[in-house]
């Protein structure tokens, strides 16, 4: 079987946590604590070791213990049968330090030998995010089966930030250059996004008919679920930018193309953020990674890693047992934090989760054997 698997995570003054190493089970590392124990760190430090990025969204120097002036991520993993390490290095200060396997690289080939989904429903909720937030959302699933499609966008962003430029002059003759270069882009971006949406639609819709097969009842807020996807204008774009050429001139900025594209939720009866419960979110938020996940699994023949952060926030007992048996059935690694409660809660459940559940206090993490 094709996989791609974390065998060991080492992690040096990281926030909190001044040393810590452990060895992951193959499929759920579910990691409890008190509050500040240094759970979501840990998912954080698999997030760095793949993108270079927090997946809340911090400037690196703000990781750094503050009793420390650096710190460090090492990051041991398997891909089918090629073993890797992966180590970020961070000084106040200065620019951060990225080895595979003690050579130098670059991101992109992190992101490529260590695929992570990561999800977070207090500041990940897809639905509620910012427009832009589900774009790199879609934008992470094509750079996975197009792998110059982070290249193209960083060009797009290049030609975007001129053309507003030249916007400013009010010379059409100024204008006109960008445009057509904006235009080359944007079909080629929206192609590839309107692609892999189709495919990660059919992924979904088969997940979310299974959940509400299995459940019946638990989920008539969301039974009727609608993804759609808006590429960021409507006809033919050379058209629209020429319409819209004035209203672009008078606003100081270009008001259509793939960043503004959008990633449309529904129900039934509206909006998903607006209609669907706070249990509801929680588990499209899930079908959705899972989609990825899927989708992802197409391509490659092995699923990314998933990291789940407080996923069992405001999800009662029911929902929570359709939560792990996605997750028992997604056969994958995954990393989910969880308060101390979640141990209490599981044994009630009939649905147990299939992995490994740990217990991390003061830089120590073990196995949980109650």
């Amino acid at each position: 079987m094709c996989e791609v698997l974390i065998t060991n995570i080492g992690l040096i003054n990281l926030r909190s946590i001044k040393f810590i190493q452990f060895k992951p089970c193959k499929s759920l590392n579910i990691i409890l604590g008190h509050n500040n124990a240094g759970k979501t760190t840990i998912l954080e430090s698999i997030s760095l070791a793949s993108s270079s990025k927090s997946f809340k969204g911090v400037d690196l120097d703000s990781l750094i213990n503050n009793q420390s002036k650096s710190f460090q991520i090492s990051i041991k993993s398997v891909q089918n049968t090629l073993k890797s390490s992966i180590t970020i290095e961070k000084h106040l200060s200065s620019a951060k330090k990225l080895l595979i396997n003690d050579k130098s690289s670059s991101t992109k080939q992190s992101l490529l030998l260590l695929p992570v989904l990561s999800m977070n429903f207090g500041y990940q909720n897809i639905f509620t995010q910012s427009s832009e937030h589900r774009r790199n959302f879609l934008d992470w699933g094509v750079f996975h089966v197009e792998h110059e499609h982070h290249s193209t966008l960083k060009d797009y962003n290049r030609v975007l930030v001129s053309r507003n430029k030249a916007l400013k002059t009010k010379n059409h003759d100024v204008i006109s250059p960008w445009t057509n270069k904006l235009i080359e882009l944007a079909l080629k971006i929206s192609k590839r996004r309107e692609d892999y949406f189709n495919t990660l639609h059919q992924s979904f819709s088969g997940i979310l008919t299974r959940v509400n097969k299995e459940s019946t009842g638990l989920y008539q807020d969301i039974a009727e679920a609608r993804l759609s996807f808006f590429k960021g204008w409507e006809g033919d774009l050379s058209d629209v930018l020429d319409i819209n050429l004035n209203r672009d001139i008078a606003l100081g900025h270009t008001s259509v193309g793939p960043h503004r594209a959008e990633l449309i939720s529904t129900t039934t009866s509206g909006a998903i953020k607006d209609m669907a419960s706070m249990s509801s979110q929680v588990i499209l938020n899930l079908c959705l990674s899972l989609a990825q996940s899927e989708t992802f699994h197409v391509k490659h023949k092995y699923k990314p890693i998933l990291l789940m952060d407080d996923l069992f926030f405001g999800i009662d007992n029911k929902n929570l047992e359709v939560v792990v048996k996605l997750l028992n059935e997604s056969e994958q690694q995954c990393f989910l934090s969880a308060p101390n409660s979640f141990k209490d809660r599981v044994i009630n459940m009939r649905v147990k989760p299939k992995g490994t559940i740990y217990q991390l206090d003061k830089d120590i993490i073990r196995a949980d054997e109650d």
